[in-house]
């Protein structure tokens, strides 16, 4: 079998006999059923192959669907214009970049409709295009926008470049509403939604599919899929690691399913790295290897959130994790958005939010330790002997190595709420980085404990005190009897109480009790 690893060209796909999840029931649906649409999806989550099979399909290139489902669905394959714009390759950080691109794609579009003198702006001279694409073909346009939000995240933090790629995409995208009498269908995919740029309102007409039930496995692959188009290799894996089929399934699922679009939301694989994995017969992090967007690192160094609330999970409504671009501000759904949170259920009113899998729980920790900490691999044999103190129940060499590590780590922010959230955040990533569940704020009746985790061996019941005293942080664990209220069948609980100073920034003293 043929895995299209990289190829995001839906003709290419087809031509090369690589294998290919039929989606094309869902993009007669799309065609059928509407004529403006929006979709967010992670990054690598197949949006590109999609709007290529749209392209593909709109310019009535009938041989490359035959045998799949729409074959039999659509019968007049009309060639309609088709004009197809593509950020996701540009750097749009430069002040002129997204200028040069679009005008750069105008003037191939110019070339085969004509160009008028007088048009000067983007939005008029796009305009002027697709008005003689309608004069000179008799059909209306098609408008396809690939990443139609990288120029706005590229560029976030550089606010005078954001905001004239803003001006420059909100003349572009007044097409929908001015040029409607012009366009068949106009299609839009990225990985956030910004309502700040205006093409989400009413008079646009834009609908947002993201969380659409009828949609939710437009992109991706389902579990349903997983069984009908790769049980064969599913085979070979498991022949390769002389184990059952069932178990590789199981693994499978573990570290790459787990994504939710919708309150109903099939279960939906991350394409990328199921693939990846098919094709290697392995089960690495191969979505994290490609790198995690630069802006959401930006987003999470300023405004400091409580990092332990994605193992916990965030609550949230449909509008937190819908819209974006509200001052960039909005963790929730940045976090949703870039796929590192997901909808793990839905009560009726609110959504809980969490880990999709163990590849994103795994890599996205290990990728906030680099960052948090600032220095990038340096910190990985510091890491290494904390995770064998921990295994070694070594509770003296635990925290030793905790103060050594955060000793090395630059704490930029100055208010002491905040230094001692990210106390707070660096604590847990350590614990977290070493393979063990940890819970920050963990909930027992009458209080919450600051910091749980256990090994084969303990129970660790952790109060952190900020400018007070180890002895106080201790007495509060005994005062509220957090060991009797933790249920810890068979194991020693360690009770540490700790305090943590804001003018030294780092651990000052700690006492153990085990019990």
């Amino acid at each position: 079998m043929k895995f299209p690893i990289g190829i995001q060209a839906f003709e290419e796909i087809i031509t090369g006999g690589y294998v290919y999840v039929d989606k094309t029931d869902l993009v007669y649906k799309l065609v059928d059923e509407g004529k403006y649409y929006f979709l967010s999806r992670p990054r690598r989550f197949g949006k590109s192959l999609l709007t290529t099979t749209l392209e593909a399909y709109f310019l009535g290139q009938k041989d490359l669907f035959k045998g799949l489902a729409i074959d039999s669905l659509e019968t007049e394959w009309i060639e309609y214009p088709v004009f197809h714009l593509d950020f996701s390759g540009g750097d749009y950080t430069k002040e002129s970049a997204l200028q040069n691109r679009l005008e750069s794609v105008l003037a191939q579009w110019e070339l085969e409709y004509g160009k008028v003198e007088s048009e000067k702006e983007i939005g008029d001279r796009f305009y002027g295009v697709i008005s003689r694409a309608k004069e000179k073909t008799g059909k209306k346009v098609v408008i396809l926008v690939d990443e139609y939000d990288k120029p706005l995240t590229d560029a976030i933090g550089l606010t005078e470049t954001q905001d004239n790629n803003r001006a420059f995409l909100q003349s572009l995208y007044g097409i929908f509403k001015r040029g409607d009498n012009l366009i068949k269908f106009a299609f839009l995919t990225g990985v956030t939604r910004y309502g700040k740029l205006g093409i989400f309102s009413a008079a646009n007409n834009l609908k947002d599919i993201s969380n659409d039930d009828n949609y939710s496995s437009v992109c991706g692959i389902s579990e349903r899929e997983l069984y009908k188009y790769f049980d064969e290799e599913i085979e070979v894996f498991s022949n390769k690691k002389g184990v059952s089929k069932d178990e590789i399934y199981e693994s499978l699922k573990k570290q790459y399913d787990g994504y939710h679009f919708s309150e109903d939301s099939e279960d939906i694989y991350n394409p990328f790295s199921l693939l990846n994995s098919l094709a290697d017969r392995k089960l690495h992090n191969y979505w994290f290897a490609t790198g995690t967007p630069t802006y959401l690192i930006k987003i999470l160094k300023k405004n400091e959130p409580d990092l332990s609330k994605l193992e916990n999970g965030f609550i949230a409504t449909l509008e937190n994790i819908s819209t974006f671009g509200n001052g960039e501000e909005n963790i929730i759904a940045a976090l949703y958005q870039s796929g590192y949170l997901t909808i793990k259920n839905f009560n009726g009113k609110f959504y809980r939010l969490g880990f999709p899998n163990e590849e994103v729980r795994d890599g996205f920790i290990q990728c906030l330790m680099a960052e948090y900490s600032g220095k990038g691999g340096l910190l990985d044999n510091d890491l290494q002997s904390l995770y064998e103190n921990i295994n070694d129940d070594n509770v003296e060499g635990i925290l030793l190595m905790i103060k050594h590590i955060i000793g090395q780590i630059p704490f930029e922010c100055s208010e002491p709420n905040m230094l001692e959230i990210h106390f707070r955040n660096m604590l847990y990533l350590m614990i977290r980085f070493t393979g063990h569940d940890v819970s920050v704020e963990y909930p027992v009746l009458g209080g919450r404990i600051d910091v749980f985790f256990e090994t084969n061996k303990y129970a660790y019941i952790i109060e952190c005190k900020r400018d007070d005293s180890a002895e106080s942080a201790l007495s509060q664990i005994d005062e509220k009897r957090y060991a009797k209220k933790i249920s810890v069948p068979d194991k020693a609980v360690v009770k540490i109480g700790a305090n943590f100073s804001t003018k030294e920034r780092n651990l000052t003293e700690w006492k153990v009790v085990k019990s």
